[in-house]
């Protein structure tokens, strides 16, 4: 296939970019009957893509509907895309808009067409089991989101046959082995958790009739991981890695990134050599606690409200006063990672809580390696500057006061992990608990995870490194335990864009020593703060210029 334009694309970490169709000469040509706003085009994206509307707090538009998964629904889905991707550079509006919005159809392409996860993936169907905003999300009465959650699970219903038949061949087995864990905790969710919830609503009727519903979709998700287990497991490959034309292609539809393969490895060799240098050399000075399993979850609420006391009294950045957080045990379909923020969409009125997910040990696994999962103290803290304050969970409240609806819900994976992971680094930087050094520790610890998935990414992707090597790549150069380590060996294969922490990190940074060296003595940290997030969260090098306006800084890109 053709390679489209993307709505930006950049020759170096950091370059100036220009939005497509910014300066197209055909656009004044075409037939003004014809011409529609990126408003109206995200319209039609969001009736293709309701888990999307639904996840950004369009109830009206994505609650009670899943995507049509037939293999000609997904043929009609990819020829539609085609078609709003076509009508990018004759829309009216924002150029800024349109980029981004053309970022979301191309990666939505890409996973398509390029990446076939429809049929190579089971997990590509996780929307239709993945109901938990129905009953965590207090958007609604709770008769509406129940009623809501009934005909969501009945769509999902006469979805979920497409699965199994649109699966084609033998299919990698880390996605496999990764699905089986996936479906078997959706099983257990909606038997367990769903329905207990349901069990207690004061409707009997809706009782009566969701109940069957729910469980019967618990049943679906136990019959795939059956499957999956019985049929896929045993002729699965190790067909996963991407290739380097794909990967480059990954690169740019994710990242708006033309760099050569060459400059990412050397740069995320570069900062993993850095950061573990200066990981040993305070390690051996240093020794990290940890936490029995049972303390993490009071552990981390201590964390975070730490966090936040330190942000507020260094005017780091501002904090919008809507929302608030949750600190709560990962549900068994979410054990796939150690950490995860769960915040309202940007569209959600105003006040909903964010739930901030650990998973813990898995009590299958022998008792050392349970140990050694619980993260350190240090870690942990690190992990709630990453997704709550001021990472994720700060970056999602920002992402409601973007100026259009667009901006409002799309982001870059190196914006929203960047940003993340650029806090954890300038809390320390800033002198957040100067006196313990298990918490600078903690945090290239950190570092050091982000940096052998940068390295992971492109080894498993385009230089034949395997599974087994990545794993020991984590655990030896980058302080992992060995589930930890396993775990994120395996997420690799199916996660590729997860390089894309300390990429943006890396460019965040490489902004923030421009506007310094433009503003010499006048640089504000809080403003350059307050101007990088006031965008919602496309690639870095698209806003580039605007924040460099915005902090009264020369916007002109500096000379190479």
């Amino acid at each position: 296939m053709k390679l489209r334009t993307i709505g930006c694309i950049l020759t170096l970490v950091g370059a100036a970019c220009v939005p497509a169709g910014t300066s197209d000469p055909s656009a004044a040509k075409h037939d003004r009957a014809t011409e529609r706003s990126f408003d109206g085009m995200l319209d039609d994206y969001l009736r293709l893509n309701p888990k999307v509307a639904r996840d950004a707090g369009l109830h009206d538009v994505g609650d009670g509907h899943v995507a049509d998964y037939s293999n000609a629904g997904i043929e009609r889905r990819i020829a539609r895309l085609h078609q709003l991707r076509d009508e990018i550079p004759r829309a009216k509006g924002d150029r800024h808009d349109g980029a981004i919005l053309g970022f979301a159809i191309d990666q939505e392409l890409f996973r398509l067409e390029d990446l076939n996860l429809w049929q190579r993936s089971p997990n590509f169907y996780e929307e239709l089991f993945s109901v938990d905003i129905y009953i965590l999300r207090d958007y609604a009465p709770l008769s509406a989101r129940m009623s809501a959650l009934a005909a969501h699970v009945a769509a999902a219903l006469t979805q979920t046959d497409h699965i199994l038949k649109n699966l084609r061949g033998s299919l990698p087995e880390p996605f496999i082995r990764t699905d089986i864990g996936i479906f078997k905790g959706f099983a257990e969710y909606l038997r367990n958790d769903i329905a207990k919830l349901v069990d207690r609503s004061d409707d009997s009727k809706l009782r009566a009739t969701t109940i069957p519903l729910v469980r019967e979709l618990a049943l679906r998700a136990e019959q795939i991981a059956s499957h999956l287990e019985r049929i896929e497991l045993p002729r699965a490959d190790q067909s996963y890695p991407l290739g380097i034309e794909r990967f480059r292609k990954l690169v740019r539809v994710q990242e708006g990134l033309d760099t050569p393969l060459e400059e990412l490895e050397r740069m995320a060799e570069d900062d993993l050599a850095n950061n573990l240098h200066a990981y040993q050399a305070l390690r051996k000075a240093t020794k990290p606690t940890r936490p029995k399993a049972s303390q993490l979850l009071e552990e981390a609420r201590r964390a975070t409200e730490e966090a936040r006391s330190f942000v507020e009294k260094k005017h780091l950045v501002t904090i919008p006063p809507d929302g608030h957080v949750e600190v709560r045990e990962a549900p068994a379909f979410m054990r796939w990672n150690a950490a995860f923020l769960d915040g309202p969409g940007p569209l959600e009125r105003a006040g909903l809580a964010s739930f901030y997910y650990i998973a813990l040990p898995d009590p299958a696994w022998p008792k050392a390696e349970q140990d050694g999962y619980v993260m350190t103290l240090g870690s942990l803290l690190a992990t709630s500057v990453h997704e709550v304050y001021p990472g994720h969970f700060l970056q999602g409240l920002w992402a409601r006061r973007a100026p259009s609806r667009i901006q409002k819900i799309f982001g870059a994976y190196s914006f929203i992990e960047g940003w993340a992971h650029y806090a954890e680094q300038m809390m320390i930087e800033e002198g957040f608990r100067a006196d313990d050094p298990a918490a600078r520790l903690g945090q290239l610890e950190d570092a050091l995870l982000r940096n052998c998935r940068f390295v992971a990414a492109i080894g498993i992707h385009t230089k034949g490194m395997t599974v087994a090597q990545a794993q020991e790549r984590f655990k030896n150069e980058c302080a992992q335990d060995e589930a930890s380590a396993r775990q994120q060996a395996m997420r690799g294969t199916f996660d590729p864009g997860y390089f894309a922490y300390t990429l943006g990190k890396l460019q965040i940074l490489a902004l923030r020593k421009e506007a310094i060296f433009k503003l010499k003595g006048t640089f504000d940290l809080h403003k350059f703060h307050d101007a990088l997030l006031s965008h919602g969260a496309p690639p870095v090098a698209l806003i580039r210029g605007r924040v460099l306006e915005e902090i009264g800084a020369n916007a002109k890109p500096p000379k190479r």
